[in-house]
């Protein structure tokens, strides 16, 4: 295990920080209590000498932090430097869509992505006044099997298990769809999605924009991968998430902006779509169900 490694988790390195702090100013609080309550008292000045080793332990044990954290390499350090603790995932993504000059994400319903990354994504095209494209692919939830084999994966391995079935599945999709194209239509100057529906199962997420890439997984503990531009594997991934993307069955474009106005327009007529359409509207106001 590598100090540098260690300190290339943001949560991390802030929970250090914070026991450091908190044993230094507590050791000192005492030191000062012991000597202004009872300084003639050889016991006490023996624990306060306890104490004040103490305090200089910890100061040197930060400050060694520090200077090997910045003045040496571990080899090992190169590669902690792709992953991400499931406590940074979440904040990772976030800086990720804030800062992104577009946006991809190769995921299964998109939950997460509706619910936390597509609002800022708005927000930044918004606060920024110029244009973003965002590309998604997601499951072909008119694929009846396919949602079938990925809802019994889901409920054998997933923390929500209890929530899947190909009914579960096709809503969640259906609700990532009717949040694309209420982004697509309001903010139709600013937002430009293209949406691919793949009948491509995996049990990873490609998300990020052409300056990173984040590989996730189903499961909230789960580590993740962070790969920046200048990393050799960057093109690897970009190159999985077209392969997927041309493979996949393109959504209708609308006349006035990137998607229709409504779901008829977008796949026509069918039992399907009126069935899931009134299911999907309630679920886009539900929370990321990732604790991140």
């Amino acid at each position: 295990m590598s100090l540098s490694g260690i300190f290339s988790s943001r949560h991390q390195r802030r929970t250090f920080l914070l026991a450091s702090t908190l044993i230094i100013v507590v050791a000192l609080a005492l030191v000062w209590a012991i000597y202004f309550f009872s300084p003639e008292t050889r016991g006490w000045n023996a624990l306060i000498s306890l104490l004040i080793s103490v305090v200089a332990s910890a100061v040197f044990a930060f400050v060694s932090a520090i200077y090997i954290s910045y003045f040496f390499l571990d080899p090992s350090e190169i590669e902690a430097k792709t992953l991400l603790l499931p406590q940074d995932i979440g904040q990772a993504l976030r800086d990720v869509a804030m800062n992104a000059p577009n946006y991809k994400i190769y995921a299964r319903t998109g939950r997460h992505f509706r619910a936390e990354i597509l609002p800022i994504l708005i927000e930044k095209a918004r606060r920024d006044r110029h244009p973003i494209e965002i590309e998604v692919i997601l499951l072909d939830f008119q694929d009846t099997d396919i949602c079938k084999k990925y809802a019994a994966f889901r409920k054998t391995a997933s923390f929500d298990h209890q929530l899947w079935d190909r009914a579960y599945v096709q809503k969640e999709v259906m609700a990532t769809i009717l949040a694309l194209t209420a982004a697509a239509n309001e903010h139709a100057a600013l937002i430009q999605v293209e949406l691919f529906l793949s009948s491509r199962l995996s049990t990873f997420r490609i998300e990020g924009s052409s300056q990173e890439i984040i590989v996730t997984r189903e499961d909230p503990k789960d580590m993740a991968a962070r790969y920046l531009y200048s990393h050799r594997d960057h093109p690897a991934f970009v190159t999985e998430f077209n392969w997927v993307r041309d493979a996949a069955t393109p959504v209708r474009k609308g006349k006035g902006c990137s998607l229709p106005a409504t779901l008829t327009e977008m796949f026509g007529k069918h039992a399907l779509i009126a069935e899931l359409e009134e299911q999907a509207t309630k679920a886009l106001v539900a929370k990321s169900p990732y604790a991140r």
